[in-house]
């Protein structure tokens, strides 16, 4: 009997021992895939919070500028008051002037030019040159590339050829306190080559740009209207009404 206890109780014993090592074994693996987990989802976080900053940089826009309707009036007819936009409304396009005035402003908001034109119609362009780069240079805020650039040129209506438009100065083609910069020299050197850039391909892609070209947006307008031209980090001109 007491053979047989002592079996027993050194049974017990081994089992103890070998029960509590793979307990001990247990214990470690899930703290360990704990920790695994824990890491994993601090990843993901890490990873959720970056795409939601690459969308933000991609989705922005910056304004370059305001252009203000400042009156329309009757073709030839300077020296009557201005038409109601209800006034103007009514009459042939070929019958109106359209004076508006464009303001540039740096990436401070800080006027840096302004330009008055009058046009015949109603329906107002501006065009620029623009370059857009890669979406991921854009997205990782490249210092150089990670914003769409664009040079403002002139101010003309569908009732005449761009070539007559109205010139826009543009000393913010390189922002206020930006002409020191690499990127104003960049920029510089941009519009030095626009053209080649816009249509060869090879000089494009070594300069890391996705697409040179120019581009106009336009609306019809009415006296007292005011728009925000703004530039799309990852595309083109905006020309968005500004609500009174």
């Amino acid at each position: 009997m007491r053979t047989i206890a002592r079996i027993l109780v050194a049974t017990a014993c081994i089992g103890l021992l070998v029960g509590g090592g793979w307990l001990a074994i247990a214990i470690m693996q899930t703290a360990r895939l704990q920790r695994q987990v824990a890491q994993l989802e601090q990843e993901v976080a890490r990873q959720e919070e970056l795409r939601k900053v690459m969308i933000e940089r991609l989705s922005r826009s910056r304004r370059l500028g305001r252009l203000h309707v400042v009156q329309q009036h009757r073709v030839g007819d300077t020296q009557a008051a201005p038409l109601s936009p209800a006034s103007a409304a009514e009459l042939p396009a070929d019958s109106i002037m359209t004076t508006v005035e464009f303001v540039e402003l740096s990436d401070r908001g800080h006027e840096v030019g302004r330009r008055r034109a009058v046009v015949p119609g109603r329906v107002v362009f501006l065009d620029a040159w623009t370059v857009r780069f890669p979406h991921d240079a854009v997205a990782t805020d490249d210092p150089l590339r990670g914003r769409s650039v664009a040079l403002l040129r002139r101010l003309y209506s569908d009732r005449m050829t761009p070539n007559d438009g109205v010139p826009i100065d543009t000393p913010g083609s390189v922002p206020d306190g930006y002409a020191a910069s690499d990127g104003a020299r960049f920029e510089t050197a941009l519009w030095k080559r626009f053209w080649r850039l816009a249509t060869d391909p090879e000089a494009a892609e070594s300069e890391g740009i996705r697409i040179a070209q120019g581009e106009a947006v336009y609306k019809p307008v009415s006296a007292g209207q005011v728009y925000d031209v703004e530039l799309e980090s990852a595309g083109g001109l905006v020309l968005r009404p500004v609500t009174p």
